[in-house]
């Protein structure tokens, strides 16, 4: 955490230094809004369970996915990668099945509007989730149940920490970062 906040003040520094006042005030906005919270993973897991989740924000969870998925593609470590693809389709249908226990099944429906194509590409696991807006009790249907369960809702929200936990915990830091540990 100390050494994310050192790289910040030097970014801060270059561009007061070089002059870049709007460059500056974009990127002190930008950290308002920081996506990857600092890397904390009690943030992360907040913005995707009690915020994204819970308010309908597809978009918003899907380019969080879509930012870790590019933090973690300069690595090598094919195992988290592997990892990310498994845990973002199943934070997906977990988006999914909330937006069902809610009623509401026209965010499912846009949800597949916008995203189903790119999901049908990635896996055909996906394709009876389409019918799931339509069914009458999904929770009860075989193929859903375990999704709609406390258990199976406790065993993302723990492979998600430790998911997370295991990426920022590892030697994995950033680029700049590493360039300012060397200067």
């Amino acid at each position: 955490m100390e050494k994310m906040q050192h790289a910040e003040e030097l970014v801060r520094e270059f561009l007061v230094f070089r002059g870049f006042t709007s460059t500056l005030e974009s990127y002190e906005a930008e950290l308002r809004t920081d996506i990857g919270k600092g890397f904390e993973i009690d943030k992360i897991l907040d913005l995707i369970f009690s915020v994204y989740v819970p308010k309908f924000h597809a978009d918003k969870l899907v380019a969080l996915l879509g930012f870790f998925k590019h933090y973690l593609s300069p690595s090598s470590d094919t195992p988290l990668v592997s990892t990310l693809s498994k845990l973002e389709t199943s934070l997906l249908r977990f988006y999914v099945v909330h937006a069902v226990q809610c009623n509401r099944n026209d965010k499912v429906v846009d949800f597949f509007a916008l995203y189903g194509a790119e999901l049908l590409q990635r896996s055909q696991d996906w394709t009876h989730w389409f019918a799931i807006p339509y069914k009458k009790n999904p929770h009860l249907d075989p193929e859903f149940r375990v999704f709609f369960s406390k258990e199976w809702y406790q065993a993302l929200h723990l492979s998600s920490r430790n998911f997370f936990s295991e990426v920022f915990n590892a030697t994995h830091i950033l680029r700049i970062n590493s360039f300012f540990f060397f200067c």
